[in-house]
Parts: C-alpha cells; structure tokens; sequence
C-alpha cells in the first residue's frame, strides 16, 4: 500500500512540474486525480487468508533442490510449526507467499536464509542430516524469524527503508555508525550469537547495518528461547536495547491490528515481552 502511494505521489509531481500542457494533457490529469482519489479496498485479515506454499524441488539459480527427504521432511514440519505460531495470513501480508527450501544455499556466498521480495519468497538452506544437529535445528528455527522480520519490515516500511532508517538509527547511542564493528572478512567466529558486544546490539551481526540490526531483534524475540531469554536480560539493563525491542513490538502491532490474533502464540510472546522488557 506504501509502495503504491509512493508511486503515485511521484506521478503527480511530475504532472504538477511540467509547466505548459495542452488540453488533452490537463484532462489526463484530471483522470489521474481522479484514479488515485479511489478508495483503496479496507485492510482486513480475510485479504490474507491463504497459506504459504512451501517449494522443495523447483530448481533455482540460487541453490540446489535436491535435499534428502528425511533433511527436508525434518524441516517441512520445523517451518509449519513456526509458521503456525503466528496469525493465519501474518506472514501472506508480510509478502512471503512462498518458502524455497534448497541445499548449499548461496546469495554471492553460503547462507542461512534470505527474502526474495521480488518474487515474495524466502528461501532457507537445509543443511544435510539437519535432524541430527541440536546445533543446526536451533540456527534454523532463529533463522526462519530473522527472513520474516525482514519481510515485514520491508512490508510495513517500504523499500526505502533498506537506505535510510533515521527513527531507528536515531535509538543507537550517539557517535555509533553501522558498518564499523564487524565486516565478514573479519572471520568472527561467532558473529551471531548474542553476546551484547555493544551497548544497544544483541549481537556483532546487528553492528553490520539498521536493516539486520532489526531482523536480529525480531529474531530474538521468536526464535529459540535461548535467545530469547538473554534478549530479555539485555533489555532489562539496557535501555538502548529496550526501546529497539519495543518499537519492533510497536510495528508488529500496526502490521497486524486484526482481531483473533490474541489467540497466537505470536500474540502471547510480544505482550510477555514487552510487560518483561519495561518491567
């Protein structure tokens, strides 16, 4: 819907800055006016009432399909168990129609996960013998909200929002810049964990720039409880972390105002967080 104002306030503008333009040409922009002023269908859940439609052996330019049953079997379930946790629809209205599940998954280099806007899909790497990985099982389950905190980010904010963030790089303390703390070719070996190397980030990761800064806060609150749990010890004793945690509730709550979400276990875990966080 942003991305469709956006659009057309751009097309007035440049009707509006043409100067001189004949009859025909003033009366075409009548017609504009006139489209744009039409009321836009009412946002409501039954809009997004459809599932998700998982891929697992449609070949891609970005990985290979062919996983083992057992590996994607595992992971079919681990998905439609987390995908269930949150309001039928959350995630169609979040533009992820569909979730590619592939081997040896690649965006210029190996990944866990990434959202494919375009195409509104998410694809997620099944590493081999995946069921038999405490380790790998627990970096998936984050991994799966961290794609989805994007996807929703990028819905509810529009794609501007992945070059100029000021209300949420606005909570960093002063001085901070993304992109100073830690760099892939650094080679950290643990990038990801949730370590509060730096007042207001959950992990190094987050330092890179405001857009995974975000995913790894909503990753935080959804994903494994281990995570979760150390989210809610740094929220409580820094208030940088706090008020990102909270406007991400924020957000959350105005993507999806719909009634019936009460019911969700995406519901239960924002609320238990934000009473916990300002505790």
């Amino acid at each position: 819907m942003k991305i469709k104002f956006i659009l057309s306030f751009l097309v007035l503008i440049a009707f509006e800055t043409c100067g001189d333009i004949d009859k025909k040409n003033e009366d075409d922009s009548k017609l504009l006016y006139s489209l744009i002023a039409l009321p836009h269908p009412p946002d409501r859940a039954e809009n997004y009432d459809r599932d998700v439609k998982i891929i697992t052996r449609r070949g891609q330019e970005f990985c290979d399909p062919d996983s083992s049953d057992q590996d994607l079997n595992f992971y079919i379930e681990l998905l439609k168990t987390e995908i269930s946790r949150y309001p039928r629809g959350y995630w169609i209205k979040a533009g992820v129609e569909y979730v590619q599940l592939c081997r040896n998954l690649k965006d210029g280099s190996a990944v866990a996960g990434f959202m494919h806007s375009a195409t509104n899909t998410m694809f997620l790497n099944v590493p081999d013998r995946i069921g038999n990985s405490a380790l790998d099982y627990y970096a998936r389950f984050f991994t799966i909200h961290h794609e989805l905190t994007h996807a929703v980010s990028y819905s509810f904010l529009g794609p501007g929002y992945f070059i100029f963030d000021p209300a949420w790089g606005s909570l960093n303390y002063t001085g901070f810049q993304y992109g100073n703390h830690y760099g892939p070719q650094q080679n950290h070996p643990h990038p990801l964990e949730f370590s509060h190397p730096l007042p207001g980030f959950v992990s190094l990761y987050a330092t890179t720039n405001h857009v995974e800064d975000r995913a790894e806060i909503g990753g935080g609150i959804m994903g494994p409880i281990s995570d979760y749990n150390r989210l809610i010890q740094f929220c409580q004793t820094d208030p940088i972390v706090a008020a990102k945690v909270n406007r991400t509730i924020s957000e959350w709550n105005e993507f999806w105002p719909f009634s019936g979400a009460e019911n969700s276990d995406w519901k239960t875990k924002i609320t238990a967080t934000a009473a916990a966080c300002n505790g």
